[in-house]
């Protein structure tokens, strides 16, 4: 007989041990941990746990302030303030006790799976054959004299789409046999669901990035916390390689003035080169409220605008004349509009309506003579020097070839009409677990029409000195097969249910 000695401390020169329980104690141990998440009280208790979170995420902060706004609110009630904090009530469905609860739920399930489903399994596999060994049929007719084979009886069951083998002493057939694996495609569905929340918990984030439009870009996004506090993301893909997004155009659809109805963005990604400039196109979208860009795992939503200046921009095109290349800018009053090596435009003037021709804006061309550059004014601008050439002339909107057909230059004007500059809005989030958690919910959908909706049927027939006894079990829609069973034993030649004997369920 083994004695297990545990000591107050190790003696001198000598070797501690560690206690250690008996192998059956520990057996015991694994035994009631496995069966406490095996247990149905635990599911329960899990379920009614989520329903109550879920009220209480309804409730607790439902503008989803900042846990600093939260502070303000409650700066006078200490213990409000403190379970706040403690609990992550300001972001309840990413607190560390939520997380926890999605984890033994998935574990409740994980071990209710490990013990039950096999059995699933192993009744698929290797079935019972043969009739009398199977008890509790609650379909089962006594013998009754026959002529038919086992053969002829097992076409009879092929013709009735079954899959018929031969057992000692009759016949087994059975149909829908995978039906039996509907729950555990549920099970599956729901623990991929279930860690799917756990990894956006861990590894989801969203932040802003404002754009302005015109050829605006942004290398970075800002993540807002809900605790409060803000972290600043580069824009890098999946292999860390930073890449940068720049917004073309942004467009306000208004019912009025004042009024808005849509917007959208014409966004480019490129390749960020070391010294930060643009470098290779690496995607391209126009993205509205619905329909984002995705590139590099995240995804760039159009989330919102903001006016960036008081004043209009004019909206022009500039057409280059020699090489067909045309670009379109939103050129600022007084802002240069480099065209050339010592050629550059300026925007002066607008009318409304130029002696009767609609909309035009005023051009001024500064040609610089070889050796003299632009000079900065007082505002800090560059302005054409003293020795520049300087003419200016009309661009008007309801007639966009007027300046490349009427005056002799390279670069040709078109204008569009004034328009306010906008900065867009975008959402850029990442959540490697979305595809997870849609797996999830189709395989959900999927177990529960294989659950619900297919059955197992299997049928035994028995033949023994020239008499033929049937049996049959169903694992769903009982009445269903009961029909289909007194069918075969019609077409068998065999008194059905209310012939012979049936069995209690």
């Amino acid at each position: 007989m083994s004695e297990t000695l545990v000591q107050a401390g190790p003696l001198p020169g000598a070797v501690s041990e560690v206690a250690q329980l008996p192998p059956e104690e520990s057996n015991a141990v694994v035994e009631q941990v496995f069966r406490f998440f095996c247990s149905l009280r635990l599911t329960l208790a899990n379920l009614l746990l989520l329903f109550l979170a879920m009220i209480a995420g309804t409730f607790v902060n439902p503008q989803n302030d900042s846990l600093l706004n939260i502070e303000r609110a409650f700066a006078n009630r200490p213990v409000v303030l403190g379970a706040y904090r403690w609990l992550e009530l300001y972001d309840l469905f990413h607190s560390w006790w939520f997380t926890l609860l999605l984890v033994s739920l998935a574990l409740n399930l994980i071990a209710c799976s490990v013990e039950r489903l096999p059995r699933i399994w192993f009744m698929v596999r290797y079935p019972e054959t043969r009739l009398d060994h199977v008890v509790g049929l609650r379909f089962r007719t006594a013998e009754a004299p026959t002529m038919l084979s086992a053969e002829a009886v097992a076409e009879q069951l092929r013709a009735r789409k079954y899959s018929v083998r031969a057992a000692e002493g009759g016949v087994f057939a059975e149909k829908g046999r995978y039906a039996r694996f509907g729950v555990w495609v549920v099970h599956l569905s729901l623990l991929l669901i279930l860690g799917g929340g756990i990894m956006g918990r861990l590894t989801a984030f969203e932040g802003v990035a404002n754009v302005p439009q015109g050829g605006g870009q942004a290398d970075a996004f800002i993540e807002r916390r809900p605790d409060g506090t803000q972290f600043r993301h580069k824009l890098v893909d999946q292999d860390g390689r930073p890449f940068l997004v720049r917004c073309d155009d942004f467009r306000l659809k208004e019912f009025e003035p004042g009024r808005p109805k849509a917007f959208e963005s014409d966004l480019r990604v490129f390749r960020k080169l070391p010294d930060g400039s643009a470098g290779e196109e690496l995607a391209r979208e126009t993205i509205t409220v619905n329909h984002p860009l995705r590139y590099g795992g995240l995804t760039f939503y159009q989330a919102s605008y903001q006016q960036l200046e008081e004043g209009m921009r004019a909206r022009v095109k500039i057409l280059d004349k020699a090489t067909g290349a045309e670009v379109e800018r939103l050129a600022a009053p007084g802002e240069p509009i480099d065209a050339a090596e010592g050629l550059s435009y300026q925007l002066v003037d607008h009318q409304e309506d130029f002696s009767g021709l609609g909309p035009a804006v005023q051009v001024v061309r500064a040609e610089e003579p070889p050796g003299s550059r632009p000079e900065a004014g007082p505002d800090g601008r560059m302005r054409p020097s003293k020795l520049a050439k300087i003419t200016s002339f009309w661009v008007f909107a309801k007639k966009p070839d007027f300046d490349r057909d009427n005056r002799e230059d390279r670069f040709a004007f078109r204008f569009e009409r004034l328009t306010p500059f906008y900065a867009t809005g975008l959402q850029i989030a990442r959540d490697p677990s979305t595809p997870v958690v849609y797996a999830g919910c189709f395989l959900l959908f999927l177990g529960i029409g294989i659950a619900f909706y297919t059955s197992h049927k299997r049928v035994w027939a028995q033949l023994r000195d020239g008499k033929l006894a049937l049996g049959g079990a169903a694992h769903r829609n009982a009445e269903a097969f009961g029909r289909e069973f007194d069918e075969l034993c019609e077409m068998l030649g065999v008194p059905g249910r209310g012939g012979g004997e049936r069995a209690a369920a």
